[in-house]
């Protein structure tokens, strides 16, 4: 058994091993809400009796979470099993039932454990930490189920001790252990557990490795589940190095010179990325994706936005669902983007017409809010607007005006823009307002004279918001 932590001894005696190890993990975490992911299952089951024999010795503040998948007529008695073993262990139980399109009824066994995740992740507090029962057995089979999917050195490091999963932390504190000192240890206890008979229905790729594939080596190699175990640190190690490269790489490459007016995750420079070597490259890119978007990209795709970033492409674009939600990556002049994007939101096909009153609006379409707030000798000259047949239109860009503070002269918003250095796809968001057909300004960015309020003039000030920040702020 494994124990890379070093835990305060004091209290420990009559601990058990195992006790010993877990202790170990939890110790840094003590002073938080430990939840633990409890099926009732056998490697769970031994987890949560570890975890309430430690609470009992060192007041851990403990809460066991329960998701069921609702795919086996059996899901609700499992469901009353792991609350009655809650709480006859003194902790506090919380379960939800996965439904629609979560469900494993509707899709399959990746897209269930996707919904169980999310579900676990709404759980658990800001500081709080989540246990998971994973074990050495586990990390074998790990690593040759992704073997056989073709992963990435990233992906054969197989199971980590702590991660960090759409912003969830995750401690695995079993995984020094095998499945057999688990077993062994349930015997000592005595302690009840289910047994699920799905988890000897070889049609699931894991099953088939634990009961067919992984039994058949050991016959050849009695300690290949071990052996396999260390393979897959030694792949972990490697990662860790991959991503100290990556991290000096990019510290060269960032990109803070640009004109983009919403939020944008992260940036980085185009020309600088170019200068490494294309393996490097890669690797920057895999990283940055991974940690800045939680994004997982194949090869292939890597490759091609690589190929466009050298041949100097117009606008190169990655698109990703990554485990914190939908995410893009653009390229305009030498910045490469990183942003965020709408679950579901279209463009306005036709302009939005509204009556001004006042007030704020959110354009839906576009994941914008507008905020008017009344100035003296700033923005919008209020008389102009107000009672006035008003309407937002976008992707207007041929649209003449002549700016405030400007010489006078007419000038091309699609000019303008370019000239602000605004990019393509924010320009497709940019709201424009028109009064009675005349065009009056693009909130933040520029007001047509003829409309811009004067010193000591009542105005009207507007601003924009992007809706996909993860911290709402005015447009510049």
């Amino acid at each position: 058994m494994e124990n890379s932590a070093t835990p305060e001894w004091g209290g420990c005696q009559g601990l058990c091993g195992i006790e010993k190890s877990v202790w170990a993990h939890l110790l840094p975490y003590r002073d938080v809400v430990i939840h633990i992911a409890f099926s009732g299952g056998i490697d769970s089951s031994a987890l949560l009796n570890i975890c309430a024999r430690l609470a009992q010795r060192f007041s851990l503040n403990l809460r066991a979470l329960h998701v069921n998948h609702g795919w086996s007529t059996e899901a609700a008695r499992w469901e009353d099993f792991c609350r009655r073993e809650a709480c006859r262990a003194g902790i506090a139980f919380s379960s939800t039932r996965l439904t629609g399109e979560d469900s494993m009824v509707v899709k399959g066994e990746a897209e269930a454990r996707e919904g169980r995740y999310r579900w676990l992740r709404d759980q658990v507090s800001e500081d709080g930490v989540l246990l998971t029962a994973h074990h050495g057995d586990d990390q074998a089979e790990t690593l040759l189920f992704r073997l056989m999917r073709g992963a990435s050195v990233n992906g054969l490091g197989s199971i980590r001790p702590l991660s960090e999963v759409a912003d969830l932390t995750i401690l695995r504190p079993l995984l020094g252990c095998s499945r057999q000192e688990i077993l062994e240890y349930v015997q000592t206890r005595k302690l009840d557990y289910l047994i699920d008979p799905s988890n000897s229905n070889t049609a699931y790729d894991r099953n088939f490795l634990r009961h067919q594939v992984i039994p058949t080596f050991e016959k050849r190699w009695p300690r290949a589940k071990p052996i396999l175990a260390r393979t897959a640190q030694s792949l972990c190690e490697a990662q860790a190095l991959l991503d100290e490269v990556a991290l000096d790489d990019l510290a060269h490459c960032k990109q803070v010179d640009h004109g983009c007016r919403f939020f944008v995750l992260d940036a980085i420079s185009r020309k600088a990325l170019l200068t490494l070597s294309e393996r490097r490259q890669q690797n920057a890119l895999r990283f940055w994706l991974r940690e800045t978007g939680g994004i997982t990209a194949t090869e292939k795709a890597l490759a091609e936005f690589i190929r466009q970033l050298q041949s100097g492409a117009a606008a190169p674009l990655m698109r990703f669902n990554g485990s914190r939600g939908p995410r893009s990556v653009r390229v305009f002049r030498n910045g490469v983007f990183m942003l965020p994007e709408s679950e579901s939101s279209t463009l306005a096909a036709r302009p939005q017409t509204e009556s001004w009153d006042g007030s704020n609006v959110t354009m839906n379409s576009v994941d914008v809010l507008l905020e008017a707030r009344p100035v003296l000798g700033a923005g919008v000259r209020r008389d102009c607007i107000e009672g006035q047949n008003l309407e937002w239109r976008w992707r207007k860009g041929n649209t003449a005006l002549r700016p405030a503070n400007g010489s006078g002269r007419s000038r091309r918003l699609r000019i303008l823009f370019q000239e602000m250095g605004i990019p393509p796809w924010e320009r497709e968001r940019m709201p424009m307002l028109f009064a009675n057909g005349e065009f009056v300004c693009v909130p933040g960015l520029v007001i047509d004279q003829a409309f811009a309020a004067s010193r000591d003039v009542p105005g009207v000030r507007l601003e924009l918001s992007d809706l996909r920040s993860t911290g709402v702020r005015p447009v510049r």
